[in-house]
Formats: C-alpha cells, structure tokens, sequence
C-alpha cells in the first residue's frame, strides 16, 4: 500500500510539473524549457505579472555539494508559493516538494539534500500565486539559492 502511495505521489508530481497552461503569461521563464538559470548564491528579482503567471528556475548542480535551500521572498501583502523537482544526471525523477507556506509578504523555504543530490542534479523551481489574487506587476519577489 505505501509502495502505492509513493508512486502514485511521484506520477502526480511530473504530471503537475510537466503540465502548463495553453499560453504564456508575460513570456519570461513561463515553462521549465524556458527555466531561467540560477547558481549557488545567486539572487534574482522578478514580477508575477498575472493570475495564470508562473516563473521558473533552474540548478544545475555542476560541483561535489549535495544540499541546497532555495528561498523565496514575496512582495508585502502577497503570498507566493514554490514547488521544486529534481532530476538525476541522467534525466530520472530524484523527488519533489512544495516550500512550506509562511503567508504574504514572508520568506518561503526548501531544502535537501544528501544521497542522490550531488554533481549533476538538476532541481526546477517554480513560483507561483498562492491564489488567482496573488500576482502584483509593480512589485517583485526575491529568490535566492545557496548549496553546500
């Protein structure tokens, strides 16, 4: 039954990360093809232009460390979300999640790391409106990443 369940998990997972909308929202980072590239401590500034506006991200663990945190900080009165999934050098499914949900205007945080997560890894990001109401095109958000 719990072999079930995980792999019904990890099926639901690449379902929901595979899938987009029909069209883009603003054209920047709108599909995990389109992933904008972020590296152990970079930081980038970036709007959530509409209610079907989603942006991507993308580590490509290039090195020995094999632990990383990724870090979202939203824009005050909003609330953003982020899922990740990462994938083994040769392109296979490691495992998925969801930052844990602080509420608007708060720092929203992933981590892992350990066995499997090492050189070649590649993990996506992808930050959202917590709800069709959360997007502001006039005020950004923050991410930031850090590996060790």
């Amino acid at each position: 039954m719990i072999k079930k369940l995980m792999t019904l998990g990890a099926v639901v997972s690449v379902l929901t990360f595979g899938s987009q909308a029909a069209f883009a929202s603003d054209g920047w980072a709108d599909s995990k093809e389109t992933a904008h590239a972020i590296n152990d401590g970079g930081s980038f500034f970036q709007t959530i232009s509409d209610s079907t506006d989603v942006d991507w991200y993308v580590y490509r663990n290039n090195s020995d460390k094999s632990n990383w945190v990724f870090e979202l900080q939203s824009p005050a009165g909003i609330n953003y979300d982020y899922d990740w999934i990462a994938f083994g050098p040769n392109g296979e499914y490691i495992m998925s999640g969801t930052a844990g949900d602080l509420g608007p205007g708060q720092i929203d945080a992933a981590s892992a790391g350990g066995i499997g997560f090492g050189k070649g890894v590649t993990v996506y990001f992808k930050v959202r409106g917590h709800s069709s109401q959360d997007f502001d095109s006039r005020h950004a958000y923050a991410v930031y990443l850090s590996a060790w």
